[in-house]
């Protein structure tokens, strides 16, 4: 059924619906009110300078549009995510009370699990758009996800949303962070050759804080 209307499966919430995402549906509500006001201003303005209702009409009319067409499409970029999370996930705000789940929908509608690794997009070079992937030494596709001919600031916000909502799973999870375990095991690293170096230098006696906390360690 997901596959088919474009709705998630049973038990997941797309992105816009989650309690995280009511902000940009406030921000389309307020968007909105502000454009009837504003046209409606501007038309009465416009009626008083020049004793003219039709355009007065004209320009209360195209100041709505415009301002409204301007909330449609910014609260549209946030609505498309195509991403959905569970019950447990910290998208909903409440208490885990188990596996935390990430999904995201494919060009063709289907909806998938996004896997144990954060995501990139990569492009297709059969069909067009791009791919998303496991971001990976080998980049492993997860299915196609856009028809989009170029990288555009949508989808790098979709994938933005798509890799936090991807790292929040996993620390509900208790999952370690492949990124912040390669991160450290470079710190150490890199602590570990300077303060092999330092050792060899006698003459220096200035200790970088790195060295200082290994040697604190040992």
């Amino acid at each position: 059924m997901g596959e088919s209307t474009g709705e998630p499966p049973a038990g997941l919430i797309r992105f816009i619906n989650t309690p995280i995402a009511q902000p940009f549906i406030q921000a389309r509500n307020v968007g909105f009110v502000s454009a009837v006001v504003a046209s409606l201003v501007l038309g009465g303005m416009t009626a008083l300078l020049t004793t003219s209702n039709a355009l007065a009409f004209t320009i209360s009319v195209v100041s709505f549009v415009a301002n409204a067409s301007f909330v449609m499409n910014r609260y549209l970029g946030h609505a498309s995510t195509p991403l959905a999370v569970n019950l447990n996930h910290p998208f909903m705000d409440g208490s885990s009370f188990g596996t935390a789940e990430v999904q995201v929908q494919l060009s063709n509608g289907k909806w998938v699990d996004t896997g144990s690794h954060r995501t990139k997009l990569i492009s297709d070079e059969l069909i067009g758009g791009f791919n998303i992937v496991h971001d990976t030494i080998d980049f492993p596709v997860i299915g196609h996800f856009s028809t989009a001919k170029k990288r555009t600031p949508l989808l790098t916000r979709h994938m933005a949303l798509i890799n936090q909502a991807i790292a929040l799973r996993d620390a509900v999870n208790d999952i370690p962070d492949p990124i912040a375990d390669a991160r450290g095991r470079e710190t150490k690293e890199s602590g570990l050759l300077e303060r092999s170096w330092l050792e060899e230098e006698q003459e220096i006696e200035v200790e970088s804080p790195l060295v200082s906390f290994f040697k604190r360690e040992e």
